[in-house]
């Protein structure tokens, strides 16, 4: 008897509190968008060595990048800096050099405002890059948040990422 008394105590006070967050839900608001990114560049490489059998582990922490970013909501455009930090197994393929994971943060500032956030991301045995961002929204932006989906299809550093995403505006 006295689980059957919390269970409708907890679907009680749930049935609560769903009505109030229901309209709340609602009210946020989803802008999708698509970017490029393109590499400016490399301000500093931060700390590099090389571990593992025969060196052939490349790592990489705090180094930092300038982009920039140019999409289809000008929220999002503008001049990025990104910190990298790399784990990657050198390969034998000179067009491909290495292949792993990396993660860093990022910082994205227009006149309208900025984004902060972290990424985390591989790149696949064919140079092929798979990242994904989170971020919020900072001075005009403040409250709202970034997902991106951002992907380059070929080994060649000098070509452009190609971003997926969404701004959320969680409303008032």
């Amino acid at each position: 008897m006295n689980g059957r008394r919390l269970i409708l105590m907890v679907l009680l006070i749930a049935a609560a509190i769903l009505p109030a967050a229901g309209p709340a839900a609602a009210q946020a608001t989803r802008a999708e968008f698509t970017a490029t990114e393109t590499w400016v560049e490399d301000i500093s490489l931060g700390k590099e060595w090389y571990s593992g059998p025969n060196d052939k582990i490349y790592h990489e922490r705090e180094g930092r990048s300038r982009y920039d970013v140019v999409a289809t909501d000008p929220r999002v455009s503008g001049v990025e800096i990104i910190t990298v930090n790399l784990d990657m197994k050198l390969v034998d393929d000179p067009d491909v050099y290495f292949a792993g994971t990396m993660h860093g943060t990022f910082h994205i500032e227009n006149d309208g405002g900025t984004w902060e956030g972290l990424w985390t991301g591989v790149r696949d045995e064919r140079g092929f890059s798979y990242i994904e961002y989170v971020g919020s929204g900072g001075g005009g932006y403040a409250g709202l948040q970034m997902r991106v989906h951002n992907q380059r299809l070929t080994p060649d550093w000098t070509v452009p990422h190609i971003w997926t995403g969404y701004i959320l505006d969680p409303g008032q």
